[in-house]
Protein backbone atom coordinates (compact mmCIF):
# COMPACT_ATOMS: atom_id res chain seq x y z
CA UNK A 1 0.00 0.00 0.00
CA UNK A 2 2.63 2.37 0.90
CA UNK A 3 4.39 1.39 -2.14
CA UNK A 4 2.27 1.94 -4.44
CA UNK A 5 1.24 5.68 -2.19
CA UNK A 6 4.96 6.45 -2.82
CA UNK A 7 4.47 5.36 -6.56
CA UNK A 8 2.19 7.59 -7.25
CA UNK A 9 3.14 10.74 -5.45
CA UNK A 10 6.78 9.86 -7.42
CA UNK A 11 4.83 10.11 -10.81
CA UNK A 12 2.81 13.37 -9.46
CA UNK A 13 6.68 14.77 -8.86
CA UNK A 14 7.83 13.97 -12.40
CA UNK A 15 4.73 14.89 -14.02
CA UNK A 16 4.89 18.29 -12.26
CA UNK A 17 8.95 18.75 -13.09
CA UNK A 18 7.75 17.72 -16.74
CA UNK A 19 4.76 20.66 -16.64
CA UNK A 20 7.31 23.23 -15.27
CA UNK A 21 9.48 22.57 -18.30
CA UNK A 22 7.06 22.71 -20.70
CA UNK A 23 5.71 26.23 -19.30
CA UNK A 24 9.07 27.55 -19.18
CA UNK A 25 10.22 26.09 -22.85
CA UNK A 26 6.81 28.00 -23.84
CA UNK A 27 7.50 31.64 -21.98
CA UNK A 28 11.13 31.24 -23.52
CA UNK A 29 9.87 30.80 -26.55
CA UNK A 30 7.51 33.60 -26.51
CA UNK A 31 9.95 35.81 -24.91
CA UNK A 32 12.17 34.85 -28.12
CA UNK A 33 9.58 35.06 -30.72
CA UNK A 34 8.44 38.75 -29.17
CA UNK A 35 12.16 39.98 -28.87
CA UNK A 36 12.75 39.15 -32.54
CA UNK A 37 9.64 40.88 -33.41
CA UNK A 38 10.08 43.58 -31.82
CA UNK A 39 13.62 44.00 -33.61
CA UNK A 40 12.27 43.79 -36.90
CA UNK A 41 9.39 46.39 -35.83
CA UNK A 42 12.13 48.64 -34.70
CA UNK A 43 14.75 48.12 -37.15
CA UNK A 44 11.96 49.10 -39.76
CA UNK A 45 11.19 51.84 -38.14
CA UNK A 46 14.67 53.30 -37.77
CA UNK A 47 15.16 53.39 -41.34
CA UNK A 48 11.63 54.40 -42.15
CA UNK A 49 8.78 55.35 -40.66
CA UNK A 50 9.62 56.36 -37.11
CA UNK A 51 8.92 59.06 -35.52
CA UNK A 52 12.32 60.56 -35.44
CA UNK A 53 12.76 59.41 -39.38
CA UNK A 54 14.60 61.92 -41.52
CA UNK A 55 11.98 60.86 -44.26
CA UNK A 56 8.89 61.85 -41.40
CA UNK A 57 10.53 65.44 -41.07
CA UNK A 58 8.95 67.47 -43.38
CA UNK A 59 8.02 70.94 -42.33
CA UNK A 60 10.44 73.97 -41.61
CA UNK A 61 9.02 75.33 -38.21
CA UNK A 62 11.55 78.61 -38.39
CA UNK A 63 9.92 79.75 -41.74
CA UNK A 64 11.70 83.22 -41.26
CA UNK A 65 14.79 80.58 -42.71
CA UNK A 66 13.39 80.49 -46.13
CA UNK A 67 14.20 82.65 -48.40
CA UNK A 68 13.28 80.51 -51.76
CA UNK A 69 10.60 77.90 -52.75
CA UNK A 70 10.17 76.07 -56.08
CA UNK A 71 7.23 74.49 -57.33
CA UNK A 72 6.94 72.42 -60.36
CA UNK A 73 4.19 69.72 -61.58
CA UNK A 74 4.86 66.83 -64.55
CA UNK A 75 2.83 69.04 -66.66
CA UNK A 76 6.38 71.90 -66.53
CA UNK A 77 4.46 74.39 -65.45
CA UNK A 78 6.70 76.10 -62.17
CA UNK A 79 6.64 78.87 -59.42
CA UNK A 80 9.69 80.09 -57.86
CA UNK A 81 9.25 82.61 -55.10
CA UNK A 82 11.86 84.44 -53.64
CA UNK A 83 11.72 86.51 -50.41
CA UNK A 84 12.63 90.30 -50.72
CA UNK A 85 13.13 93.59 -48.68
CA UNK A 86 8.85 93.55 -47.61
CA UNK A 87 7.60 91.51 -50.33
CA UNK A 88 8.01 87.85 -52.06
CA UNK A 89 8.77 87.99 -55.91
CA UNK A 90 6.90 85.86 -58.21
CA UNK A 91 8.99 83.89 -61.40
CA UNK A 92 11.12 86.81 -60.82
CA UNK A 93 8.83 89.01 -62.57
CA UNK A 94 5.89 90.64 -60.16
CA UNK A 95 5.22 90.44 -56.90
CA UNK A 96 3.73 87.80 -55.33
CA UNK A 97 -0.13 87.41 -53.67
CA UNK A 98 1.39 87.74 -50.23
CA UNK A 99 -1.63 85.99 -48.31
CA UNK A 100 -0.81 83.07 -50.57
CA UNK A 101 2.49 83.09 -50.10
CA UNK A 102 1.81 82.98 -45.57
CA UNK A 103 -0.48 80.30 -46.67
CA UNK A 104 2.06 78.04 -48.65
CA UNK A 105 4.64 79.41 -45.34
CA UNK A 106 2.32 77.94 -42.63
CA UNK A 107 1.62 75.22 -44.14
CA UNK A 108 5.71 74.25 -44.55
CA UNK A 109 5.66 75.30 -41.02
CA UNK A 110 3.14 72.76 -39.76
CA UNK A 111 2.82 70.01 -42.02
CA UNK A 112 3.01 66.73 -39.88
CA UNK A 113 2.96 63.39 -40.63
CA UNK A 114 -0.23 62.30 -39.39
CA UNK A 115 -0.19 58.20 -40.04
CA UNK A 116 1.94 55.71 -41.64
CA UNK A 117 -0.35 53.87 -44.87
CA UNK A 118 -0.84 50.24 -44.82
CA UNK A 119 1.84 48.60 -47.17
CA UNK A 120 -1.68 47.92 -49.40
CA UNK A 121 -1.84 51.55 -50.12
CA UNK A 122 1.33 52.01 -50.66
CA UNK A 123 1.73 51.30 -54.66
CA UNK A 124 -1.59 53.54 -55.43
CA UNK A 125 0.16 56.57 -53.12
CA UNK A 126 3.59 56.14 -55.02
CA UNK A 127 1.56 56.01 -58.32
CA UNK A 128 -0.57 59.13 -57.52
CA UNK A 129 2.56 60.54 -56.78
CA UNK A 130 4.14 59.70 -60.22
CA UNK A 131 1.52 60.84 -62.05
CA UNK A 132 0.16 63.80 -60.35
CA UNK A 133 2.94 65.14 -57.56
CA UNK A 134 4.08 68.63 -57.24
CA UNK A 135 8.20 68.52 -56.62
CA UNK A 136 9.24 70.68 -53.56
CA UNK A 137 11.85 72.25 -52.72
CA UNK A 138 12.81 74.94 -49.96
CA UNK A 139 16.09 76.77 -49.72
CA UNK A 140 17.39 78.90 -47.01
CA UNK A 141 19.20 82.72 -47.41
CA UNK A 142 22.29 81.01 -48.58
CA UNK A 143 20.78 79.26 -50.96
CA UNK A 144 21.32 75.65 -49.36
CA UNK A 145 18.20 73.26 -49.88
CA UNK A 146 16.62 72.61 -46.69
CA UNK A 147 13.94 70.61 -47.88
CA UNK A 148 13.16 68.42 -50.82
CA UNK A 149 9.51 65.84 -50.97
CA UNK A 150 6.98 65.53 -53.32
CA UNK A 151 2.87 66.42 -52.47
CA UNK A 152 0.21 64.11 -54.57
CA UNK A 153 -3.24 63.21 -53.93
CA UNK A 154 -5.65 63.08 -50.99
CA UNK A 155 -7.41 60.53 -49.25
CA UNK A 156 -11.36 59.35 -49.78
CA UNK A 157 -12.25 61.37 -47.17
CA UNK A 158 -9.67 64.26 -48.45
CA UNK A 159 -8.45 65.11 -44.99
CA UNK A 160 -4.92 63.15 -45.27
CA UNK A 161 -2.51 64.24 -48.40
CA UNK A 162 -0.20 61.69 -50.00
CA UNK A 163 3.62 62.89 -49.62
CA UNK A 164 6.94 61.73 -50.08
CA UNK A 165 10.39 62.82 -49.03
CA UNK A 166 13.10 63.35 -52.07
CA UNK A 167 15.41 60.20 -52.41
CA UNK A 168 12.94 58.31 -49.38
CA UNK A 169 10.94 54.83 -50.29
CA UNK A 170 8.66 55.03 -47.78
CA UNK A 171 5.03 57.66 -48.44
CA UNK A 172 2.83 59.22 -45.60
CA UNK A 173 -0.12 60.36 -45.03
CA UNK A 174 0.21 64.06 -43.85
CA UNK A 175 -1.82 66.61 -42.01
CA UNK A 176 -1.77 69.91 -39.87
CA UNK A 177 -2.73 69.52 -37.13
CA UNK A 178 -5.86 70.91 -35.83
CA UNK A 179 -6.80 72.08 -39.97
CA UNK A 180 -9.72 69.88 -41.39
CA UNK A 181 -9.01 69.26 -45.11
CA UNK A 182 -5.99 68.29 -47.59
CA UNK A 183 -3.83 70.39 -47.92
CA UNK A 184 -2.53 70.09 -51.21
CA UNK A 185 -4.52 72.92 -52.73
CA UNK A 186 -1.94 75.25 -51.27
CA UNK A 187 1.01 74.20 -53.10
CA UNK A 188 -0.73 75.74 -56.29
CA UNK A 189 0.78 76.60 -59.76
CA UNK A 190 -0.45 78.89 -62.32
CA UNK A 191 -0.03 82.69 -62.42
CA UNK A 192 -3.32 83.70 -61.28
CA UNK A 193 -3.13 81.89 -58.10
CA UNK A 194 0.41 83.65 -57.22
CA UNK A 195 0.32 87.19 -58.86
CA UNK A 196 -0.25 90.20 -56.73
CA UNK A 197 -3.94 91.11 -57.50
CA UNK A 198 -2.94 95.18 -56.71
CA UNK A 199 -3.86 97.12 -59.69
CA UNK A 200 -2.90 100.33 -57.53
CA UNK A 201 -0.61 100.89 -54.90
CA UNK A 202 1.09 104.07 -54.80
CA UNK A 203 2.48 106.70 -52.71
CA UNK A 204 0.59 110.22 -53.16
CA UNK A 205 4.09 112.03 -53.12
CA UNK A 206 5.16 109.84 -55.99
CA UNK A 207 2.22 110.47 -58.46
CA UNK A 208 2.45 112.90 -61.39
CA UNK A 209 -0.77 112.87 -62.80
CA UNK A 210 -3.70 111.08 -62.89
CA UNK A 211 -6.59 111.09 -65.77
CA UNK A 212 -9.92 109.51 -65.62
CA UNK A 213 -11.65 109.39 -68.93
CA UNK A 214 -15.18 108.83 -68.88
CA UNK A 215 -16.14 108.38 -73.08
CA UNK A 216 -19.46 108.63 -72.60
CA UNK A 217 -19.73 111.18 -70.08
CA UNK A 218 -16.84 113.44 -71.21
CA UNK A 219 -18.10 116.45 -69.77
CA UNK A 220 -16.60 114.77 -66.04
CA UNK A 221 -13.52 113.54 -67.33
CA UNK A 222 -10.16 115.27 -66.03
CA UNK A 223 -6.69 115.41 -65.42
CA UNK A 224 -5.13 116.33 -61.72
CA UNK A 225 -1.89 117.47 -62.29
CA UNK A 226 1.05 117.53 -59.93
CA UNK A 227 2.59 120.71 -60.43
CA UNK A 228 4.74 121.66 -57.02
CA UNK A 229 5.31 120.43 -53.26
CA UNK A 230 1.89 119.50 -52.79
CA UNK A 231 0.24 121.40 -55.41
CA UNK A 232 -2.07 119.94 -57.57
CA UNK A 233 -4.44 121.21 -60.76
CA UNK A 234 -7.27 119.85 -62.19
CA UNK A 235 -8.28 120.09 -65.50
CA UNK A 236 -10.55 118.87 -68.28
CA UNK A 237 -9.45 115.64 -70.44
CA UNK A 238 -10.82 116.81 -73.57
CA UNK A 239 -10.45 120.38 -74.82
CA UNK A 240 -13.82 121.06 -75.48
CA UNK A 241 -14.97 120.63 -72.09
CA UNK A 242 -15.52 124.14 -70.53
CA UNK A 243 -13.00 124.80 -68.05
CA UNK A 244 -14.63 125.21 -64.79
CA UNK A 245 -14.12 128.84 -63.12
CA UNK A 246 -15.04 128.68 -59.37
CA UNK A 247 -11.56 127.73 -56.85
CA UNK A 248 -10.56 124.00 -56.69
CA UNK A 249 -11.54 122.52 -53.45
CA UNK A 250 -8.66 122.72 -50.33
CA UNK A 251 -6.95 119.32 -49.49
CA UNK A 252 -9.39 117.19 -52.24
CA UNK A 253 -6.71 116.48 -54.61
CA UNK A 254 -4.68 115.06 -51.37
CA UNK A 255 -7.63 113.14 -50.39
CA UNK A 256 -8.19 111.88 -54.07
CA UNK A 257 -4.88 110.48 -54.27
CA UNK A 258 -4.75 108.47 -50.75
CA UNK A 259 -7.10 106.36 -52.44
CA UNK A 260 -4.45 105.38 -54.58
CA UNK A 261 -2.67 103.87 -52.00
CA UNK A 262 -4.10 99.89 -51.87
CA UNK A 263 -6.59 99.15 -54.88
CA UNK A 264 -6.62 95.43 -55.63
CA UNK A 265 -8.65 93.04 -57.47
CA UNK A 266 -11.22 90.30 -56.17
CA UNK A 267 -9.40 88.06 -58.85
CA UNK A 268 -8.11 87.18 -62.36
CA UNK A 269 -10.36 86.49 -65.45
CA UNK A 270 -7.62 85.00 -67.66
CA UNK A 271 -9.33 82.99 -69.14
CA UNK A 272 -13.04 84.12 -68.90
CA UNK A 273 -14.08 83.34 -72.90
CA UNK A 274 -16.05 86.61 -72.62
CA UNK A 275 -12.72 88.73 -72.31
CA UNK A 276 -12.39 89.36 -76.46
CA UNK A 277 -16.10 90.57 -76.63
CA UNK A 278 -15.96 92.50 -73.04
CA UNK A 279 -12.59 94.56 -74.74
CA UNK A 280 -14.09 95.43 -77.87
CA UNK A 281 -16.81 97.48 -76.04
CA UNK A 282 -16.41 100.88 -74.97
CA UNK A 283 -15.33 101.12 -71.74
CA UNK A 284 -17.55 103.02 -69.18
CA UNK A 285 -14.06 104.58 -67.35
CA UNK A 286 -10.04 104.64 -68.60
CA UNK A 287 -7.70 105.73 -65.15
CA UNK A 288 -4.68 106.52 -66.46
CA UNK A 289 -1.85 107.00 -63.31
CA UNK A 290 2.10 108.51 -64.11
CA UNK A 291 4.67 108.53 -61.74
CA UNK A 292 6.90 111.17 -61.07
CA UNK A 293 9.19 108.39 -62.32
CA UNK A 294 7.69 108.03 -65.75
CA UNK A 295 6.27 104.93 -65.23
CA UNK A 296 2.82 104.46 -66.03
CA UNK A 297 -0.48 102.79 -65.72
CA UNK A 298 -3.97 102.56 -67.87
CA UNK A 299 -6.86 100.65 -66.13
CA UNK A 300 -10.25 100.78 -68.16
CA UNK A 301 -13.47 99.40 -66.22
CA UNK A 302 -16.49 97.74 -67.75
CA UNK A 303 -19.38 97.23 -66.09
CA UNK A 304 -20.21 93.18 -64.88
CA UNK A 305 -22.72 93.24 -62.66
CA UNK A 306 -25.77 95.72 -62.67
CA UNK A 307 -27.51 95.48 -59.32
CA UNK A 308 -30.79 96.73 -58.82
CA UNK A 309 -31.15 98.53 -54.83
CA UNK A 310 -34.21 98.29 -53.15
CA UNK A 311 -35.43 102.03 -54.70
CA UNK A 312 -35.27 100.49 -57.76
CA UNK A 313 -32.39 101.88 -59.31
CA UNK A 314 -29.52 100.31 -60.54
CA UNK A 315 -26.22 100.00 -59.54
CA UNK A 316 -22.87 98.61 -60.57
CA UNK A 317 -21.20 95.68 -58.47
CA UNK A 318 -18.20 94.95 -60.23
CA UNK A 319 -16.46 95.42 -63.36
CA UNK A 320 -14.37 93.51 -65.72
CA UNK A 321 -10.99 95.41 -65.53
CA UNK A 322 -8.07 95.28 -67.80
CA UNK A 323 -4.56 96.45 -66.54
CA UNK A 324 -2.10 97.77 -69.46
CA UNK A 325 -4.01 95.86 -71.96
CA UNK A 326 -2.56 92.89 -70.25
CA UNK A 327 -4.30 91.39 -67.01
CA UNK A 328 -7.77 90.89 -67.12
CA UNK A 329 -9.46 90.74 -63.68
CA UNK A 330 -12.52 91.42 -61.41
CA UNK A 331 -13.08 94.09 -59.70
CA UNK A 332 -15.58 95.30 -57.20
CA UNK A 333 -17.28 99.07 -57.18
CA UNK A 334 -17.42 99.39 -53.36
CA UNK A 335 -13.35 99.46 -53.50
CA UNK A 336 -12.82 101.71 -56.86
CA UNK A 337 -15.79 103.67 -56.39
CA UNK A 338 -13.38 106.66 -54.56
CA UNK A 339 -11.74 107.39 -57.62
CA UNK A 340 -14.10 107.26 -59.85
CA UNK A 341 -14.98 110.87 -59.41
CA UNK A 342 -16.11 113.75 -61.99
CA UNK A 343 -14.34 116.87 -62.88
CA UNK A 344 -16.68 118.99 -61.06
CA UNK A 345 -15.60 117.46 -57.77
CA UNK A 346 -12.45 119.05 -56.74
CA UNK A 347 -14.32 122.81 -57.36
CA UNK A 348 -16.50 124.57 -54.74
CA UNK A 349 -20.08 124.39 -55.62
CA UNK A 350 -19.41 120.99 -57.67
CA UNK A 351 -22.46 118.47 -57.98
CA UNK A 352 -22.38 114.89 -56.85
CA UNK A 353 -22.38 113.05 -60.48
CA UNK A 354 -24.01 109.24 -60.90
CA UNK A 355 -21.89 107.22 -62.99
Amino acid sequence: MFARLSFIAANRRVQHIASMKRTLLLAVLFLLLGGGAWYALNKKSTESGSRNSWDMDFAVPNTGDIYKIFLADRSGRTVTLERKDGYWLYNGKSRARLTAVNTLLETIGKINVWFIPPDASEKSMVKSLATEGVKVEIFDKAGKKMKGYYVGGVTNDERGTYMIMENAEQPYIVHIPSFVGQVRVRYMLGDDNWLDRDIFHEKPEEIQSVSVEYPQLKSESFRLEKVGTAAYTVKPFYSVTPVIKQPQRKGVPEAYLLQFESLGAEGYETTNPLRDSVTALVPFAIVTLQKTDGEQRQVRFWPVDVLESREGREYVDRYFTEVNKDAFMLTQHRVFGPIFRGYSYFFDGYKTVRN
